[in-house]
Formats: structure tokens, C-alpha cells, sequence
């Protein structure tokens, strides 16, 4: 049961959060956004922006209209923006909750943790079936001129 509390509402809370970083830094820079969107798959609901796709506990993106505009070390930061707020959230929260590695008491604990653990596979340069890595954006970034 554990298991499926955290898949259906810690998941998808984290990936908000993730996201919140990403458009964070294209609003930062002047950007726009054309989508802002939680999950995979089909869209399950949509409020102009904001999408929830049916595999909402898998992911998400964030579209900017003009990032083609934006140079190298603004992109950089904006492909690592979702990283440094799962970071920064579950540090914070790691700061009050005194969590231990490894040690789930509570859902928080979870949150934590697997915020921390989304921080690493997201900085992995790797491209899966659900897209690529923030970390692959990096590489791939810094290999083209």
C-alpha cells in the first residue's frame, strides 16, 4: 500500500515540483511557455498551460515558446532548474524533518528520499522510453557549438 501512496501522489508531487524549476528559470530569463505538463501519455485534463496526462505519476515537461533565444548558460540553468528544486526542497525539508538515509517513518521521509534520488537520475545523461535526462540535455548541449 506504501508503495502505491507514494506512485500515485508523492511521484506526481515531486514532478511539480520539478517542472516548477525548469519554467521557473524560462520565466526568469523572459521566456514563455506553451506547456506545462505532469505525466506521460494522453491527456487526462487540461487548464490552458497546465496538462495532466494519464501516466501522471511518470514524469512531465516543461515547453518553452523561444529557447532557441536563450544562450548556452541560460538553457544550462533551465535544464537544471528542475534538479535544483527537488534539491532544494528535500534539503529543506531534510533540514526540519532530521531524515536519516534509508529510513522511511513517514510519507515526508519518502518524499525526501525519492526527491533526492530524482535529483541523481535526472543529472544521468541518458534518454529512456519516457524522454531524456536533464543531465543528456547538458551533454548535449555543451557538444554542439
Amino acid at each position: 500500500i506504501n508503495f502505491v501512496i507514494i506512485a500515485l501522489f508523492i511521484f506526481p508531487f515531486i514532478a511539480l515540483i520539478h517542472e516548477s524549476g525548469h519554467a521557473f528559470f524560462v520565466k526568469l530569463f523572459g521566456g514563455e511557455i506553451s506547456e506545462f505538463a505532469i505525466g506521460n501519455g494522453e491527456v487526462l485534463w487540461k487548464k490552458k498551460l497546465f496538462i495532466i496526462k494519464k501516466a501522471y505519476f511518470v514524469g512531465g515537461r516543461v515547453v518553452a515558446k523561444n529557447m532557441e533565444e536563450f544562450s548556452k548558460t541560460q538553457k544550462a540553468l533551465i535544464f537544471l532548474g528542475g534538479v535544483i528544486f527537488n534539491f532544494l526542497s528535500a534539503f529543506v525539508l531534510d533540514l526540519f524533518m532530521g531524515y536519516e538515509f534509508g529510513v522511511f517513518r513517514n510519507y515526508l521521509d519518502s518524499f525526501i528520499f525519492v526527491s533526492y534520488f530524482n535529483v541523481v537520475i535526472n543529472l544521468v545523461p541518458l534518454t529512456t522510453i519516457i524522454g531524456t535526462s536533464d543531465g543528456k540535455k547538458l551533454v548535449d548541449l555543451y557538444k554542439t557549438k
